[in-house]
């Protein structure tokens, strides 16, 4: 089998027809086909994304990877140990791992999906085209081959791990996982990091169709409807397996609508009556059925608590004054009313105290509770999200 050479004339990341031809041209040895390819680089001049000139088929493509002759080991090396740990712990840090379902496409020998079961309970499902290595996965406990469990199962953790660097068809790849990852579902990738351009960059090899910068690679995801959680880089020269800069990112579907959508303008502003509307509403209610001889405190002196004084009916409740541990604030006059210290409140005893902060909610409590308070204490997240206080 020969490829079947397709020029590309446009960047698969923007979309652009900005494209440079870079004139460098490499031939490539594939052993696994006894073949030498000849293919060329352009660079999108818009959004800097590097990749082959030519793409050479997809059947050339699949055929290429189910015959790839890449070692596979069934028991990890001390540097796949350390890989995978330090790939959980980037995980672990922005999403629950315990008793998840994850999928890892393109799984080589399984290490990071036995890691995940072991550790977190995880039921680990592979997708694999290259025969050699699903022989391998489907020999590994505690493994399942994502194509023997039903179609409709939802995916809680889809992992690309230094998979879209082989990825032609960027966007109908990406759409797919988008329809087995379930409605609150991350998406792991890592892929070469092409941010730097340096000794430690990842060399130009016939299987990398692609060459992204953390820039371009954020970019084609937020056009397809994703958001990025999070970003790591890692370099690790003495890693044989990976010795050049990498980056790791974290992904969730995203509702925003993609780059270049004129929604864009009517979603923010649902947003804003969504949250800020439903939150000065909440107020008013319950201004509105409080008895008017209860003292209320509002507690910090803050830009949340100005913003309710001013844009709902607080001040028409009888607002004994605002508190706050900052002693620069203490004694200013701020919307009409005084802010005393936070001990303070210890001698006014409040029926009812209005807490306007997103941060530091039960720390704040505890501290009431130290003073001994007896105050009800109501919270704007309480507001905003408890329908039986509206």
């Amino acid at each position: 089998m020969n490829p079947s050479y397709t020029k590309v004339n446009h960047c698969r990341v923007c979309g652009s027809e900005n494209i440079t031809d870079l004139e460098i041209d490499k031939n490539f040895y594939l052993m696994n086909l006894d073949q030498t390819v000849s293919l060329s680089y352009a660079v999108c001049m818009d959004c800097q994304f590097i990749f082959h000139g030519e793409y050479v088929g997809d059947e050339y493509l699949e055929n290429y990877y189910k015959r790839s002759t890449m070692l596979r080991r069934r028991e990890p090396t001390e540097f796949e140990v350390d890989q995978d740990k330090r790939q959980s712990d980037f995980l672990i840090k922005h999403m629950d791992l315990k008793n998840k379902n994850a999928l890892e496409i393109g799984a080589h020998t399984g290490s990071f999906l036995m890691h995940l079961h072991k550790e977190y309970d995880c039921q680990a499902y592979f997708n694999e085209l290259s025969v050699e290595a699903i022989k391998v996965l489907s020999s590994q406990e505690g493994l399942t081959d994502y194509q023997t469990v039903p179609q409709d199962m939802k995916i809680d953790l889809v992992i690309l791990r230094h998979v879209l660097e082989h990825i032609f068809d960027l966007d109908s790849f990406i759409k797919y996982v988008r329809t087995i990852l379930g409605d609150n579902g991350y998406l792991f990738v890592e892929v070469p990091d092409w941010s730097w351009l340096d000794e430690h960059t990842d060399p130009f090899i016939f299987e990398h169709c692609n060459q992204f910068s953390t820039h371009n690679l954020i970019h084609l995801m937020k056009r397809l409807g994703w958001q990025c959680e999070a970003v790591e880089k890692a370099l690790l020269p003495m890693n044989p397996a990976t010795p050049n800069r990498l980056q790791r990112l974290l992904f969730r579907p995203t509702a925003i609508p993609v780059l270049n959508d004129s929604l864009i303008a009517k979603t923010i502003q649902n947003f804003y009556q969504d949250v800020y509307g439903k939150g000065n509403t909440a107020i008013n209610e319950l201004i509105l059925n409080i008895d008017k001889n209860k003292k209320i405190a509002l507690y910090p002196a803050s830009h949340l608590t100005f913003a309710a004084l001013n844009e709902s009916n607080l001040k028409q409740a009888n607002i004994i004054g605002m508190f706050d541990i900052d002693t620069k604030k203490h004694g200013k006059i701020i919307e009409g009313m005084e802010v005393y210290p936070a001990q303070k409140l210890k001698d006014y005893m409040p029926d009812l105290i209005l807490l306007f902060t997103m941060g530091y909610e039960h720390e704040i409590r505890n501290s009431f509770n130290e003073m001994g308070l007896t105050s009800e204490v109501i919270s704007i997240t309480q507001l905003l999200n408890d329908s039986s206080l509206q």
